[in-house]
């Protein structure tokens, strides 16, 4: 309010200015005022080769989890609710939701939320691979499944949000203090060594190291498995990536 010029902005501390609309992303101090799905749609993005991807438990970020149910809620609740979620969400596409991702009880609910949110975030990921490789450029994607060890057990939120990032940087450190095994060095040697490559080469690939191939689009593309093993997927998961491709296009068209 009474501000002026954009001198008299930028002199304003961060506290007394409005809350900023539209979700926009800041980024060295830039405002970004789109949704990145426009960005990569209109080809408007960075031409460069990138490496992208998720991990298999994305939803338990945070020490909570997407789909928990409500305690003390009715029998039949949780999954009604569900349904009814479904079909508001994604209209006439419901019914293909609900046979990817399917629940017949109460207790079936949160799994399935679960997985269908860590499918879009796994789908979104390659997205961007193949948006670089429409671009000409190279796209590379993969599919972190690990899960570290705390306490001599596999730590309790899986393969989550950021897990990759010590075995990117081969140090058994990430969220509190990691115990790794003969397996986990071994991953974390290979994935910094795809990394290393990738950053001064524009390609993951070297010697000594499974072929990664790079990402064309959802028909023929595959993520590259990092995880007890190391290797491409067998197959690519098409009527999920077809259902999250035909979601998107509706929401761009929306907006």
């Amino acid at each position: 309010a009474g501000i002026k010029t954009m001198a008299e902005l930028r002199a304003k501390p961060l506290a007394e200015l409005p809350p900023l609309g539209g979700g926009g992303l800041i980024i060295d101090g830039y405002l970004i005022p789109e949704d990145l799905s426009f960005t990569f749609a209109n080809g408007k993005q960075n031409n460069v080769d990138v490496l992208a991807g998720s991990n298999k438990d994305e939803n338990t970020f945070g020490g909570g989890g997407r789909g928990r149910g409500a305690a003390g809620a009715a029998p039949g609740a949780a999954l009604e609710a569900y349904i009814a979620q479904a079909k508001t969400k994604y209209g006439d596409l419901a019914d293909t939701y609900l046979k990817l991702y399917p629940a017949n009880s109460d207790a079936d609910v949160p799994a399935a939320t679960a997985q269908a949110y860590n499918d879009e975030v796994n789908w979104n990921m390659r997205q961007f691979a193949a948006a670089q490789s429409k671009r000409g450029k190279k796209g590379y994607a993969y599919f972190f499944t690990r899960v570290p060890l705390r306490n001599g057990q596999p730590q309790p939120n899986g393969a989550t949000h950021t897990a990759e990032i010590s075995y990117v940087f081969n140090h058994p450190y990430s969220n509190g203090a990691l115990e790794w095994n003969d397996v986990d060095r071994k991953l974390a040697d290979m994935m910094s060594s795809y990394w290393v490559n990738f950053a001064t080469k524009g390609d993951p690939n070297g010697a000594g190291l499974p072929t990664w191939s790079a990402y064309k689009d959802h028909s023929g593309g595959r993520v590259m498995v990092l995880g007890d093993t190391v290797q491409a997927e067998a197959a690519a998961p098409t009527a999920k990536l077809s259902f999250f491709d035909e979601v998107h296009k509706r929401l761009m068209k929306s907006n």
